[in-house]
């Protein structure tokens, strides 16, 4: 809450007052002249304020009247401020800082300008509240406590309408178990706009477990190929060396545990082989049912807008 203009007048006098006995009245005098330079720095910026504002220049009509808030937070400063956030279009904005200006208690012997501050917040605030439009939402199937967003922040549902400044606007509905809805809306002055979202369910996929599977498979068949092609070699290659030396380990038994890893080898490459064509189809086939991205445009009255995954 801003302080009221009696706490403004008051700091520097409470300054002073606790001033110890030995100060000199040239501190004191410092501190009503910095307090003066402050009140006269901020009526200059004020008046900076209105000619831009008459030049329509409002982005720095703004910028100058809040720098002069800044030093002296009034109502003759925070009324421009207000003002000219509803000439920009900030109208939820400035109501809110209008009704604050007029709901604060007038103190005794307030400035004339102070009290005529607030008639004019008073004034203000009556006529955002006729041109303030509200924006109705409403979601099929219900989606149990899915956040609606408006410009990526999040708003609650309201049978009356969200209030909100006229103009585009952002629309967002993300739930657990449907496709994404994005849609903008324009939305009037001084109206209810009615924006029906239907949710669409996400694509079930019947094929993740023939993909897993297929390609745990191949993996798993790639390991054992390789691990017995290995063994197999380093047999292979022992037992040709022994039977060159004619000793005992040119044998049958040495020539099938050979052959029996060969086999094994063969029969790992041949899984592998099978999983990924298996894993590989049923990709395929997933791919053709539920395409990886997909876009629909929806168009009504007064907004378009976008669904699907991406």
């Amino acid at each position: 809450m801003h302080p009221g203009p009696r706490t403004l007048w008051m700091i520097p006098c409470l300054f002073v007052a606790t001033l110890p006995p030995s100060a000199t009245a040239a501190q004191a005098d410092s501190v009503a002249a910095l307090d003066e330079r402050t009140r006269s720095e901020a009526r200059e910026l004020v008046y900076l304020g209105d000619e831009l504002f008459a030049r329509k220049k409002l982005a720095e009509a703004l910028r100058a009247y809040q720098r002069a808030e800044q030093l002296v937070a009034v109502p003759t400063t925070s009324i421009e401020v207000a003002k000219t956030l509803a000439a920009i279009g900030r109208l939820s904005e400035a109501r809110d800082i209008a009704a604050a200006i007029a709901s604060e208690h007038a103190t005794p012997g307030e400035p004339w300008p102070f009290t005529q501050a607030r008639r004019r917040a008073d004034a203000l605030r009556a006529e955002l509240d006729e041109r303030i439009p509200r924006l109705r939402v409403t979601i099929t199937p219900d989606p149990g406590g899915a956040p609606l967003k408006i410009d990526g922040q999040e708003v609650a549902l309201s049978a009356e309408g969200v209030p909100i400044d006229p103009g585009n606007h952002w629309i967002e509905v993300e739930a657990d178990g449907y496709v994404a809805v994005r849609q903008r809306v324009y939305v009037p002055e001084k109206e209810v706009t009615t924006l029906d979202i239907a949710l669409t369910p996400e694509p079930r996929s019947g094929g993740a477990p023939w993909i897993l599977g297929g390609f745990l498979v191949s993996g798993a068949g790639l390991a054992v190929g390789i691990g017995a092609g290995a063994a197999y070699l380093s047999e292979r290659s022992d037992l040709e060396a022994a039977c060159r030396r004619r000793d005992a380990g040119c044998s049958g038994d040495a020539r099938a545990g050979a052959n029996a890893l060969g086999w094994t080898s063969n029969v790992g490459f041949g899984l592998a082989v099978a999983g990924a064509a298996v894993g590989g189809l049923a990709l395929g086939l997933e791919g053709s049912r539920a395409p990886a991205s997909s876009v629909a445009w929806t168009l009504g009255p007064g907004y378009i807008g976008v669904r699907g995954t991406l």
